[in-house]
């Protein structure tokens, strides 16, 4: 029976595409290539239950997969690896794009950490344009902090030739309000690049729909909390 029901999915797929399934069908029919032998239609849907989206769930991290009733190692490595490919996918899409303007860096920034659950901090390096040469992922943390090592930013925007760079992290609490520690921070980070003529040119914090700017004016010579209009709002459409 679930042999049948699997295979009626397959055909789906291969000859209407994915816009003729549903989220937990897809999620479903995925994880018959890990799990062979059972029915994977409820494991779907609780997986979907717990996570909410089916983007939030391939953004998982394998680890808080495997917690879950149902999924081992391979199963949550398979999850894993398709939202690693598709993430993937869109920064490379999204390199040269210019980030000339603050709401263009901000909804960079918003695609490239879109679903994220837990903390993570991107390097975007840039060209004398600032057209994006590359986004390096340099830290990924719990669902409330994460470690970033000024270091670690120098290494890739000299890896890159980069000629200024873009610092930008995910708040997953949905509230992009920087913390002493994100101003600290991006005042190390303005100080290594410095030091080798690498412009940094915002530090940009997504939130749930929103980001803030750290404006360089106002962090990084002052080394206040940016008032209220460095805000810059990026609803999703």
């Amino acid at each position: 029976m679930h042999e049948g029901h699997r295979e009626r999915l397959r055909e789906t797929y291969l000859e209407q595409g994915a816009s003729a399934l549903h989220e937990h069908q897809l999620l479903e029919l995925l994880l018959t290539y890990a799990i062979p032998r059972r029915d994977t239609n409820p494991l779907a849907h609780s997986l979907l239950s717990a996570y909410g989206s089916l983007e939030k769930v391939l953004s998982a991290n394998p680890y808080d997969l495997m917690r879950q009733d149902g999924i081992g190692p391979q199963a949550a490595v398979l999850l894993s690896l398709v939202g690693a490919l598709a993430q993937r996918n869109v920064v490379r899409r999204t390199q040269k794009t210019v980030l000339n303007t603050p709401e263009a860096a901000s909804r960079y920034c918003m695609a490239l950490l879109e679903g994220t659950k837990y903390e993570e901090t991107y390097v975007i390096s840039l060209d004398k344009r600032r057209a994006v040469l590359h986004a390096d992922k340099v830290s990924s943390g719990t669902v409330g902090e994460t470690v970033l090592y000024p270091r670690l930013v120098l290494e890739c925007a000299l890896r890159h030739g980069a000629n200024s760079v873009i610092l930008t992290h995910n708040h997953p609490s949905g509230d992009p309000q920087p913390s002493s520690e994100d101003v600290n921070t991006t005042r190390s980070v303005y100080n290594a690049l410095q030091a080798v003529s690498i412009t940094l040119h915002d530090h940009i914090i997504v939130g749930e729909g929103c980001t803030y700017s750290m404006v360089r004016d106002a962090v990084l010579r002052s080394g206040e909390v940016p008032e209220e209009r460095a805000m810059v709002a990026e609803k999703k459409k």
